[in-house]
């Protein structure tokens, strides 16, 4: 909104591509630009980082959303969990708002691809379908550095973190079944959407580069 015309700017779809393009025309309020070649280009990582978030109050969740796609999330997921806040289920208009914040907050982070984000499910559904590794946030778990040797170099890797009052003992029962590490994210207790951000930034850095760098 603050380009003239004959301005530089870079565009992209999501795909892994980054495009050289400018602005021509802002002619009656209309902006017409001109793609010009091809900026960057880059692989998807070679570990997809999915964060699972237990679904709480809907301005909270915004946040998480939104903070875990600039930490590198490439998938997000809702978990309705035995403690899932009740009453404030996500409607078509919130995720279609949700879907905005994910293509701004890529787009603000330079991402190449963008995130998906998965309507809510209940934890134990989605834990029996997932293909991949879990870390679930324990603030009496193992600590990064010692967490690093653990991880997988590539396919899917799942970070879980509950909802207001985490998780119940028979969901970490079941992670546990399922080989799930703990991860700490520190000394002190932390809210839902804060967790699911700190946990997705750990795990993001200790699974980069992508594929390919």
């Amino acid at each position: 909104m603050r380009l003239a015309p004959g301005d530089p700017f870079l565009v992209f779809a999501g795909d892994g591509h980054e495009w050289h393009a400018r602005l021509t025309s802002t002619a009656r309020g209309n902006s017409i630009a001109t793609v010009e070649g091809l900026a960057r280009q880059g692989a998807p990582p070679a570990v997809v980082l999915e964060t699972w978030i237990g679904v709480i109050r809907a301005n909270r969740l915004e946040t998480a959303i939104e903070k875990c796609v600039e930490a590198g999330a490439d998938i997000i997921r809702l978990v309705n969990a035995a403690y899932s806040q009740r009453g404030d289920a996500p409607s078509d208009t919130r995720g279609e708002r949700w879907r905005r914040i994910i293509v701004e907050a890529a787009e603000q982070s330079g991402r190449l691809w963008l995130p998906v984000l998965e309507p809510p499910q209940p934890l134990s559904r989605m834990v029996e379908t997932f293909h991949g590794a879990f870390v679930v946030a324990d603030q009496h778990g193992r600590g990064a550095p010692e967490l690093a040797p653990l991880l997988p170099r590539s396919g899917h890797l799942a970070l879980v973190t509950g909802p207001e009052g985490g998780l119940a003992p028979e969901e970490l029962e079941l992670l546990r079944r399922k080989g799930a590490l703990p991860m700490t994210l520190g000394p002190y207790i932390l809210r839902t959407e804060t967790a699911a951000i700190a946990g997705t930034a750990q795990l993001r850095a200790l699974t980069f580069p992508p594929a390919g760098g």
